[in-house]
């Protein structure tokens, strides 16, 4: 019997804009300080879903992470937790989207982005 799987879509909020006002003030330390934050943030919460979730790494990208975890783990709390933590280290917000498939993952991580960035969406409340 196979288990059940939810794919989660994780990208930061406006890192992309962050790091264009640091090069447009021609603040290139400042933008390598905060690039370092990111990479932080992201290999830390790689590290803690695999830990926590069981998750398995599709790709850690930049301010983007992929991972599929077993539907059964308590994955809405450690999501948000994952994004204060990202807050945290960078002073930005992140979201991230879930669903039973990458598309359902996807549309949902568009819907918290559209709904306010740092949200926790799960596609059509599934689990």
């Amino acid at each position: 019997m196979s288990k059940k799987l939810l794919v989660c879509i994780g990208d930061g909020d406006n890192i992309g804009d962050t790091i264009e006002l640091h090069l447009l003030s021609e603040n290139l330390e400042e933008a390598g300080k905060f690039s370092f934050q990111v990479k932080t943030a992201m290999t830390k919460i790689a590290e803690l879903a695999q830990h926590e979730m069981e998750a398995s790494l599709v790709y850690v990208a930049g301010d983007d992470i992929c991972f599929v975890v077993p539907a059964n783990k308590n994955f809405t709390s450690c999501l948000v937790f994952y994004s204060d933590l990202f807050l945290e280290i960078t002073g930005r917000t992140m979201s991230f989207g879930v669903g039973r498939n990458s598309i359902e993952a996807l549309i949902s991580l568009r819907k918290a982005k559209v709904s306010g960035k740092g949200r926790v969406i799960v596609f059509g409340g599934i689990y």
